[in-house]
């Protein structure tokens, strides 16, 4: 077993069923290294998840997008282009996923965004692996997508939203560590089952050679006698 294929399957999957679908693959690891990294895997935003399913299903179209960020054009054409595919693609991404949320959709949409501008976030965008979505900042990189700040939101409402996402952001890394802790765990109990059956193994086998051998010794035993 590869990291890749694992990966390859796991981000195809909903989010929902990412997290039970990880932990089940690092206890079929067939070692502790490989385990621990399929547990280290982080399960992806719904808006990373739907370009994931983008990637798998409609290549042919996406990697059109893609192949702007290297393109030789004028800005005007750039543009143009970037607009159509970019609709083209949102369409075909929701035909995938089904509905989506506002927040998602604007992930998604900021995400081939950045694809479209920039060589390392197409490639990032290739692999299909992403786990949050992507914002090209101008700069030749990606940046994690911020979220939307409402208009005309007074700086009360603005305190009280940001004192939220934080404690959302702290509740979600600590389930992320306990995730991962729980993987680690798991991973070890597998290397240790593992380990205690091999040892089973071993004395089972061991048990087999001392009978044939008695057998063998209490054969040879008889004939002695006979000869006796």
């Amino acid at each position: 077993m590869d990291l890749k294929p694992v990966a390859d399957e796991l981000y195809g999957l909903p989010p929902k069923e990412f997290t039970a679908a990880r932990n089940a693959a690092a206890k079929q690891a067939d070692d502790k290294d490989l385990a621990k990294a399929i547990a280290d895997l982080r399960r992806p935003t719904v808006g990373a998840w739907a370009v994931n399913r983008l990637v798998r299903d409609a290549p042919e179209g996406l990697e059109e997008a893609l192949g702007l960020s290297t393109a030789q054009l004028t800005m005007r054409e750039l543009g143009r282009k970037r607009k159509e595919l970019m609709e083209a693609l949102v369409y075909r991404t929701l035909e995938l996923t089904g509905p989506l949320a506002d927040d998602a959709v604007t992930q998604v949409r900021n995400t081939l965004t950045a694809a479209m501008a920039d060589p390392e976030s197409a490639e990032q965008v290739r692999r299909g692996h992403l786990t949050k979505g992507l914002e090209y900042s101008g700069f030749g990189f990606a940046l994690p997508a911020p979220e939307p700040t409402p208009d005309g939101e007074d700086a009360l409402a603005r305190k009280r939203r940001e004192r939220q996402e934080r404690k959302r952001a702290e509740a979600q890394q600590a389930l992320d560590e306990a995730e991962q802790a729980l993987g680690e765990a798991q991973a070890d109990q597998l290397a240790a089952q593992r380990a205690f059956d091999r040892a089973a193994e071993r004395l089972e086998d061991a048990k087999r050679v001392t009978a044939a051998a008695e057998k063998a010794r209490k054969a040879a035993e008889r004939k002695l006698n006979d000869l006796s």
